[in-house]
């Protein structure tokens, strides 16, 4: 189900919305975190209630029900966050990936929980850098959409294979984590 609903979205409102919503994450997304962790809750829910239950009003409802909770129990959308990108950064990088995957998801879940802001303004800034590079990425090559959200790795693989497609995302992503620091600092001055 997860699969036909991907393949349902054209390419040029798939391209467009992760430019929005990358540019989004990179420049403000620790300030947008309470609603970030809200829409990861609704994807993992719908997710798996599509894995789970092919009835059609199953995934939606299941997708509700985890944004709300992820809404209302901010540490959990917090853990999961840094878990995710924990395992993906394992899954990439280390042999025997199952070996270590889930302990260092786990790790990465801890560090995002007991350091919140500097976890979540790198992770932000660089998940809105990858969706940015991502979508121009596909323009660029013109390569079809559904391919990559059905396997996101291929992204990974692509962003660091291509030396320009490396540099725009470590640049995006610096001045993601920049601007998102002053904006934190910003907020804090008036309040001293």
């Amino acid at each position: 189900m997860y699969e036909s609903l991907v393949s349902m979205i054209s390419p040029p409102v798939a391209v467009a919305l992760m430019i929005v919503v990358g540019l989004t994450l990179c420049f403000a997304g620790y300030k947008l975190f309470k609603f970030y962790t809200a829409a990861i809750g609704f994807i993992i829910g719908f997710i798996l209630g599509s894995y789970l239950w092919h009835f059609s009003w199953i995934p939606p409802l299941l997708g509700i029900v985890f944004a709300i909770v992820f809404w209302l129990i901010y540490k959990i959308g917090l853990f999961v966050t840094g878990a995710i990108v924990g395992y993906i950064f394992a899954d990439l990088i280390l042999p025997s990936k199952l070996i270590y995957s889930y302990p260092i998801a786990v790790l990465f879940g801890l560090m995002t929980l007991f350091l919140e802001k500097a976890m979540l303004i790198l992770i932000t800034a660089f998940l809105g850098s990858s969706a940015v590079t991502f979508a121009i990425y596909t323009v660029a090559s013109g390569e079809l959409f559904s391919t990559f959200i059905i396997d996101p790795r291929y992204l990974i693989t692509l962003t660091f294979g291509s030396p320009l497609f490396f540099l725009l995302w470590l640049v995006l992503g610096i001045i993601g984590v920049v601007s998102q620091l002053v904006l934190a600092k910003e907020e804090r001055k008036p309040g001293e």
